[in-house]
């Protein structure tokens, strides 16, 4: 029988085998239990098979569409963030006379850190007892009360932002950094040869080149804040009072402390569209900014 199975096809046996046992066989159980009332506390559920009734839950559920704002909002702000910051941080290193390759290396560090360990770092940080910020808010003067970072909504929100760029600004800082060292200096010289300001020169000749790289950033970005979990698990737990709950702590609530396994694997597959569908939008716009390179350069 394995004579006739084609020598490629043999050798790829194992990771095939394997592949189906970790990723494909989860992924279709959990896509047959969303269509089921399943929960941890019943096992016997699983088989119960009822149709579309938990995506019809999660329409109408409020909640849901809360978090999924919140991670939106999260996510535009984030991604705005990180790439403002990426861009100044990969211009700085890009005009460096000297050292360049240890900076770029020490600009890899952060995104080196677990988001677990981020997390319980800028736990600490915000912490409104011993924290860091607190400490050196009041030693300067600023404040003379503790400021409750993770105990009020908005506050605890900040947090989490605060936290997501300064672990992923480096993402956008490379990428960018690589475009710089990737592009052509010739149309620079002859935009300062008509006269073109330093600013002129960036927005109408360095940035559009740019742009398809920030937009890879982007669509790496938005998938990692799309499905947000370890930092504001860490920092908040979705608290205060839900305040800072996002998709995939409510799909993690719903499954592990509410024990509704069934609801939970039809949230996670809807975050899932959504956050394809805001893969497509950016690989649209990176498409877009490729052509109008491909046009003028």
């Amino acid at each position: 029988m394995l004579k006739k199975i084609p020598t490629p096809v043999l050798l790829l046996l194992p990771a095939i085998v394997v592949l189906a046992a970790v990723v494909l066989f989860p992924l279709l159980l959990s896509l047959y239990s969303s269509f089921t009332p399943f929960r941890l506390t019943k096992p016997q559920s699983l088989f119960i098979f009822f149709g579309f009734r938990n995506y019809a839950r999660i329409l109408a559920n409020l909640d849901f569409w809360i978090a999924f704002g919140r991670t939106v909002v999260l996510l535009t702000i984030a991604l705005n963030l990180e790439m403002l910051l990426g861009l100044g941080l990969a211009l700085l290193v890009n005009k460096a006379t000297m050292g360049k390759r240890a900076l770029r290396t020490i600009m890899m560090f952060p995104m080196m850190f677990s988001p677990i360990l981020v997390g319980f770092q800028f736990k600490f940080m915000f912490n409104d007892n011993v924290g860091l910020i607190n400490n050196a808010l009041q030693s300067l003067g600023i404040t003379e009360t503790a400021i409750p970072w993770l105990i009020d909504g908005n506050l605890a929100l900040f947090s989490i932002v605060v936290a997501e760029v300064w672990s992923s600004t480096s993402v956008f800082a490379i990428l960018i950094l690589a475009g710089l060292l990737a592009m052509p200096q010739e149309p620079v010289e002859a935009a300062k040869v008509d006269g073109c300001t330093p600013l002129q020169t960036f927005r109408y000749v360095t940035w559009p080149f740019l742009m398809p790289f920030a937009y890879i950033a982007m669509t790496i970005r938005s998938l990692d804040v799309a499905r947000a979990y370890d930092i504001v698990k860490i920092m908040s737990d979705g608290g205060p009072a839900g305040r800072t709950e996002l998709l995939w702590t409510l799909v993690g609530r719903t499954a592990y402390s509410d024990a509704q396994m069934g609801l939970a694997n039809a949230m996670a597959y809807v975050s899932i569209l959504l956050s394809i569908l805001f893969t497509v939008y950016f690989f649209r716009k990176l498409a877009a900014a490729r052509a109008s390179i491909a046009a003028e350069w």
